[in-house]
């Protein structure tokens, strides 16, 4: 019975998670760690390691040093490493450094010694709870199971001197021509017939190549050079992986191994090694060694003849491959998430050969023409690009909505470009107002039907400067571009809606780290504002945030809906994202995961507020710490149910904004709870206009000049519109009413992305100003003046959208 069935067509990123999950029978027995599995799963660059040379190659305590030295050259790559053994029967992939220790220390009495795991000693150390290192096939087995297709070591097993007469051949071979793995090496250790080696792996069908240019030779362990010729070569580890992707794609079930010559400070000559090795040969033949004693024998013996010159060569030739070994997989993963294409084969083609059917391996490939902007992005937009479909039922003679239903209904339907994502990105693009405008980058991924991105969006790059850019946009071969088709009736509300946005929801983390890597690549200081789209699942959203931490970006969210607004507070409440002023697991010298800004409507708060109350969000220590420092008393309250007394809107409304202000649960009360984790907060109330509620630096506040102290309390300032309160610990609670602009019901073509048109424009003025402020270093959220004419320019796109049938009005250019 197979392992593995596949369906339907799945991308390698999704193919090797189902790998990770279903390949080993016997979850109870076998221990991948968390990291390691998370990375495999979102198609982060992993790098195997074997244990023999920590239980057999190395004594103690160079070998324990050796272990963390080769995961911290794996990490300073960009790769996640994950040792491979048995510890006490459990097969462990990605060990830790308590187990490292164990497998590192001073064997224990001989009849629980650590033995070498091969193929053939894996189910007998499992039955028999044994510990042991695994050499090259045994962790080749367990890497595969897990879904790993690099691995990085010393040098292979091969064919002994003497075989002819012995059959002494590694396992290791065996395994090479069997299982799909990328061994990066030395080539073969050298006390090997070397010769026989290679022709042994080339009838196995084992492709063998050399790092360097053509006509660099295999190497031969401790020296450069073998004298044998090397079938291939790899001049950059792009090429190598390119090989590996190949081989993933054809579905070739055989192994690769990659040489890599040693350095020239740690190579040792020919003629001297050669040496060492027959004396220490001679050594072995007359003791009697064989078998699996013949190896650790050898290189004992070479270690004493060279005076430790052998070891010093070894450790260092191992840490050279291991980093070659982390470079190659971090080209994979880059390559495999759209982040690279320049040095592989278009998976299309191939799928598209009368050869073969549709690769379920097929990876994605960057969208096409967008350019590859050379220009520094100010803003990074990720989320979702989707085609929209805006059905529009413009009679109004039946007597209820639910006449529409279980028929057909006739209707005008439009084709527009969408997906919450692009359109803030779209939005902000259109608004930007500096000379020359700033760019903003989207991050995203369409499926092949939309490879020419700007024609399948019905945009021109060249047809303004004001176009976004899409060069962060990747194809996904395997994908289908996010769809969403929507329902209005004749007035333009929202009568039903469906979303396909499974291609967006699992956007490739590695494709997000390396969009955020090229930007910082091109002027790391310029992006100030990343906009998320809660649209993402939690593993792409979690790596945007945290990208963002990194380059001291800050972060607004768009919640889009209210299951995705409770979603981001989950990520809250399990640590994986940190409140601003709240946080359970980030020290002071780590960024912090954080939203800094949001822009709910009032249903979307209202989901907030109750999931946070009902998941103990609002009962740490922490939070209580940070609310405490507000020190609110009634005459924040008092002022804040005035709001509505000084307001433009019509006198028919004020009760309704009073009610949604101060009633027992109202916005602001709800806002003011969450400030602690999200302390910008732009609440959206269609015809009653925008609420904000920040928590911004008392120091900061500026902007308006009749901003006078309130009679209730010296806390307490107030201006037409505006609530200040001067909570303890530097931190101000500002509240500020928006009033909306006139729009009529005949007015309104759709309602789609008008929200979405608010938030981009929000999003241009923050970043334009977030530069021209960045001498004075004023907080723009700050400045109650300036957010009070953001806010009504962002409100005045979100009318426009509102007349047009566009997702994003074209006339928000004109603003």
């Amino acid at each position: 019975m197979p392992l593995l069935r596949v369906s339907r067509v799945r991308p390698a990123s999704r193919l090797r998670s189902t790998l990770s999950r279903t390949l080993y029978t016997f979850p109870d027995r076998v221990q991948i760690d968390p990291e390691v599995r998370d990375a495999v799963n979102s198609n982060k660059p992993v790098v195997a390691l074997e244990s023999t040379i920590l239980t057999h190659g190395i004594p103690y305590p160079h070998n324990l040093a050796l272990a963390h030295d080769l995961n911290s050259i794996i990490r300073s790559e960009g790769a996640v490493p994950a040792t491979i053994a048995l510890v006490k029967g459990r097969p462990v992939v990605g060990a830790t450094d308590a187990e490292l220790e164990y497998l590192c220390s001073p064997q224990p009495a001989s009849d629980e010694k650590f033995i070498k795991i091969s193929r053939r000693d894996i189910a007998y150390a499992v039955a028999n709870g044994v510990t042991g290192g695994t050499t090259i096939a045994g962790t080749m087995i367990l890497a595969h199971l897990a879904g790993i297709r690099v691995f990085a070591t010393g040098g292979l097993g091969g064919v002994h001197r003497g075989a002819e007469h012995t059959l002494d051949v590694s396992a290791d071979l065996e395994e090479l021509g069997r299982t799909p793995v990328a061994v990066v090496s030395a080539g073969a250790k050298a006390i090997l017939d070397l010769a026989k080696t290679f022709e042994y792996l080339e009838t196995k069908g084992v492709h063998v190549s050399t790092y360097g240019e053509k006509g660099v030779n295999i190497p031969a362990f401790y020296s450069r050079d073998s004298g044998i010729k090397s079938p291939f070569n790899w001049p950059t580890p792009e090429a190598a992986a390119a090989v590996i992707h190949a081989n993933s794609l054809l579905k070739l079930q055989s192994g690769m191994l990659f040489c890599v010559p040693p350095p020239p400070e740690f190579a040792i000559p020919s003629e001297e090694i050669d040496e060492a090795i027959d004396e220490a040969v001679i050594a072995a033949n007359e003791a009697q060694i064989k078998g699996k004693d013949i190896t650790p024998f050898l290189l004992d013996r070479i270690l004493q003849i060279t005076d430790g010159k052998s070891l010093k060569s070894n450790i260092g030739f191992v840490k050279n491959n291991i980093r070659m070994g982390a470079k190659i997989a971090v080209a994979l993963a880059n390559h495999e998430s759209g982040a690279e294409d320049k040095t592989f084969t278009s998976p299309s083609a191939l799928s598209s050969s009368p050869l073969s059917s549709p690769s379920p391996l097929s990876s994605p490939s960057p969208a096409h023409p967008a350019p590859s902007s050379s220009t520094a992005p100010r803003c990074l937009v990720v989320g979702a690009v989707a085609v929209d479909l805006t059905c529009d039922l413009p009679y109004a003679s039946l007597a209820s909505p639910s006449s529409y239903h279980h028929t057909s209904n006739p209707g005008a339907i439009h084709r527009t470009p969408g997906g919450v994502g692009f359109n803030v990105c779209l939005a902000a693009s259109y608004s930007a107002r500096s000379s020359p405008p700033p760019s903003f980058r989207m991050i995203s991924a369409v499926g092949p039907d939309a490879r020419d991105i700007y024609s399948a969006l019905g945009l021109s790059p060249s047809s303004s400067s004001r176009a976004p850019d899409l060069s962060g946009v990747r194809v996904d071969d395997a994908g289908r571009t996010a769809q969403y088709i929507a329902m209005h009736d004749q007035h333009g509300g929202l009568i039903l809606a469906c979303a396909d946005m499974s291609l967006v929801e699992n956007l490739a983390p590695a494709h997000i780290r390396a969009e955020f890597a090229r930007a910082k690549a091109q002027d790391g200081s310029s992006v100030s504002w990343v906009a998320v789209d809660a649209n993402l699942n939690a593993e792409p959203l979690t790596t945007a945030v945290a990208c963002a931490a990194e380059i001291g970006a800050r972060v607004m969210l768009e919640p889009t809906a209210v299951i995705k607004a409770q979603a981001v507070l989950d990520l809250l409440a399990r640590g994986d994202l940190h409140g601003v002023y709240t946080s359970s697991s980030s020290s002071d010298s780590t960024p912090r995961k954080k939203i800094d800004l949001m822009t709910p409507n009032d249903i979307e708060l209202a989901a907030l507020f109750e999931y946070a109350r009902t998941h103990d969000l609002f009962d740490t220590p922490a939070w209580w710490t940070t609310l405490d420092s507000f020190a609110t008393t009634h005459a924040f309250r008092t002022a804040v149910a005035a709001l509505h007394t000084r307001s433009s809107i019509p006198d028919a409304v004020k009760p309704e904004l009073e009610a949604a202000l101060v009633s027992k649960q109202g916005l602001v009360q709800q806002a003011v709870h969450l400030l602690p984790y999200i302390p910008h907060l732009f609440i959206k109330l269609g015809r009653l206009g925008v609420v904000s509620v920040q928590l911004v630096s008392s120091a900061e506040i500026v902007g308006v000049v009749d901003l006078v102290p309130h009679a209730l309390s010296e806390r307490l300032r107030t201006a037409p519109g505006v609530v200040v309160w001067t909570g303890d610990e530097g931190r101000s609670i500002v509240v500020a009413h928006h009033p909306p602009l006139p729009v009529s019901n005949n007015e309104i073509v759709s309602v789609t992305g008008a929200g979405d048109s608010f938030a981009g424009v929000l999003l241009s003025e923050l970043v334009d100003h977030e530069a021209s402020s960045s001498e004075t270093h004023q907080d723009v959220l700050a400045d109650i003046g300036k957010m009070q004419k953001i806010v009504k320019r962002a409100q005045m796109a979100s009318v426009m959208t509102l007349k047009s049938r566009f997702a994003i009005s074209p006339e928000i250019q004109s603003l």
